[in-house]
């Protein structure tokens, strides 16, 4: 290979010297794919591909070479460039950016002033003690007009005390008008304690109907309990026969329960003699 292909000279030449070259690297690589590889050439063909890479590299270290020495010069010019020029302007804008932002900040933070008063008396004169500025969310910058910020905030306040009006027309104000303090969001206010107030409805209901469902529970076996004992015989003690026959009494009722209840009971009727229709 000639050492002498790729010299650091001038582009041009560089150039020049490349398209010589090319025509040497691209026979040695057509020669290459056409080797056949099998078995028995293996060998060879590894050895061909390795040269390959072998000379590539010191091209390629070669073209690097080049780009360092043909980079270098406008290196060089690139820092007296920098020092000349570039940095003396940036350093003039940047402190020129400060004493713009300087004074800008401050024709903002007096316009925002003026507007935080007028919001606060709008506040004040509609009895609002419990929004603030930032919750008007107004940006306040300097293309924003002074008439466009104030009817920004006016906006806000009429919409509170439109909220304000609608809450008082509702059942359950005081407590809906804390939820909306919370949030300033009227629907979602009204929502939430109406929703409240059906869950305990519900509750109360559900407790009222187990109150009569067992209370009708109650009742049914205080009856059942009062038929059996004006059927069940008398619990006495033992005294002298009576010298005269006992009287007997005729008691009517109607009796409910299961066929395995009254069954029950016609056994116990049968049982202590009853006479029974």
């Amino acid at each position: 290979m000639n050492n002498e292909i790729i010299k650091v000279t001038q582009l041009p030449i560089i150039v020049e010297q490349l398209h010589e070259v090319k025509a040497e690297v691209t026979a040695k690589v057509e020669q290459a794919l056409n080797l056949v590889c099998t078995e028995g050439t293996i060998k060879d063909v590894k050895k061909v591909r390795s040269e390959l890479n072998k000379e590539l590299k010191d091209y390629e270290d070669r073209r690097k070479a080049v780009k360092t020495a043909i980079m270098k010069p406008y290196n060089d010019f690139e820092e007296i460039y920098k020092d000349c020029i570039s940095d003396t302007y940036k350093k003039a804008d940047a402190e020129l950016k400060n004493k713009i932002d300087s004074i800008e900040n401050e024709l903002k933070e007096k316009k925002r002033i003026e507007v935080l008063c007028y919001f606060a008396e709008l506040c004040e004169a509609n009895g609002l003690d419990f929004i603030t500025f930032k919750n008007a969310n107004i940006n306040v910058s300097l293309s924003a007009s002074m008439k466009s910020l104030k009817e920004q905030a006016k906006a806000f306040v009429d919409k509170i005390v439109d909220d304000l009006n609608l809450i008082d027309t509702q059942e359950h104000k005081d407590e809906i008008l804390y939820e909306y303090k919370q949030s300033l969001n009227v629907s979602n206010a009204i929502t939430t304690v109406t929703n409240r107030y059906k869950a305990i409805e519900k509750a109360k209901a559900r407790e009222k109907e187990c109150k009569a469902r067992e209370q009708a529970e109650a009742e049914a076996a205080a009856k059942v309990e009062s038929v059996v004992e004006a059927v069940a015989p008398p619990t006495v003690e033992p005294i002298a026969p009576p010298v005269e026959e006992e009287k007997t009494y005729t008691l009517k009722f109607i009796v409910r329960g299961t066929m395995p209840q009254l069954k029950a009971l016609k056994v116990f009727l049968n049982n202590g003699g009853y006479d029974y229709e």
